[in-house]
């Protein structure tokens, strides 16, 4: 577990590495929602090359950067309640250091990258939808290629954060 282990401000956390609780599922996926994400995975102008990138650029200027860390991070000792998410949304917006700092932007970045590498990819089809066709992909809308959130595939640490902003 160790080489999962992200320090933020003098404490540790994991990402997520198994199935969420319903509630962990519906508040990352609330936040990302309030980001816009969803209209940037629905917008059939936008290349299919530019939806992470899009996406990622919606969740840092939106304000959800943290809360969506918060919806993601949790401490290995302790069990994701809402509650601690949002006083971890507090305290990461509040951090200053800039190991901190490094690791939160490479966890982001790395969860936008493992989110499109899961498969999570848009089609512009209807959300009422009463199922997929052969003609679609393994994700048929947006609404249930968020619906739930796969483990990123290589959190960064932040060493590796802090060793690939430095070169």
């Amino acid at each position: 577990m160790e080489e999962n282990v992200i320090r933020l401000g003098g404490r540790q956390f994991a990402g997520i590495s198994q199935d969420i609780s319903a509630a962990q599922d519906e508040y990352l996926m609330g936040h990302m929602r309030r980001a816009g994400c969803v209209e940037a995975l629905m917008d059939p102008a936008l290349p299919e090359e530019k939806r992470a990138e899009e996406v990622l650029t919606r969740i840092l200027l939106s304000g959800e950067t943290f809360h969506i860390l918060a919806g993601y991070l949790t401490e290995p000792s302790k069990k994701w309640t809402r509650a601690e998410a949002e006083r971890n949304a507090t305290a990461f917006a509040a951090l200053t250091d800039r190991e901190s700092k490094m690791a939160m932007n490479g966890i982001v970045v790395g969860f936008v990258l493992g989110f499109f590498g899961s498969g999570a990819k848009s089609q512009p089809t209807s959300q009422k939808s009463s199922g997929p066709t052969s003609a679609e992909s393994p994700i048929e809308s947006a609404e249930r290629a968020t619906s739930e959130i796969s483990p990123m595939p290589s959190a960064p640490s932040p060493d590796t954060t802090q060793t690939a902003t430095a070169r």
